[in-house]
């Protein structure tokens, strides 16, 4: 279902955009529109570069805390996504890439992105007898299928030394 909605995005997202275009060309002339489509995109670059050392600032404080940096690490990953939807010229994508420039609208759609990411995860967790086994696709064996059954219990080397590894002793040339 993802799959066939990203499919359709790539399809419709263009064609809506070149509408788009044809049509604000159309009501405010052709130069007027490639200036705003050039003026959106150096914006955003400026806005971008600006914003990405503050994420890149807070993440390298979180992990300098012994926080994990998923909050940072997150908005870094959408303020790339806003930086390639203003590499790419529209007025839809560009009026998505500002929106995720605004820090609380870029929190709120990682904080709905996490939320339906975890969603996912639990949908593929199975809980038996109060643990919690993933359900991959495709069944994994166990490390010891392929070679029979796992028996537990303790063994020596006979073909070692029972001393254990005999260790060089470094010794330091004389001082003159």
């Amino acid at each position: 279902m993802l799959r066939l909605a990203v499919g359709l995005a790539f399809i419709v997202v263009p064609v809506l955009e070149l509408a788009l275009l044809i049509k604000t060309g159309q009501v405010i002339g052709v130069w007027a529109t490639v200036a705003l489509v050039v003026a959106t995109a150096l914006t955003g670059a400026i806005i971008i570069s600006r914003q990405s050392l503050a994420v890149l600032r807070r993440t390298l404080v979180a992990v300098s805390e012994g926080r994990p940096p998923v909050a940072p690490v997150l908005e870094g990953l959408f303020l790339l996504l806003a930086g390639a939807l203003l590499l790419t010229p529209g007025l839809i994508t560009d009026a998505v890439a500002l929106a995720l420039l605004v820090p609380p609208f870029r929190r709120a759609v990682a904080r709905a992105a996490v939320r339906w990411l975890l969603r996912r995860a639990r949908l593929r967790v199975k809980v038996c007898g109060g643990v919690a086994h993933s359900t991959p696709e495709t069944p994994r064996p166990s490390p010891g299928a392929a070679n029979g059954p796992i028996i537990e219990g303790e063994f020596e080397r006979l073909d070692e030394d029972p001393a254990g590894p005999r260790r060089r002793s470094r010794r330091t040339p004389p001082q003159p």
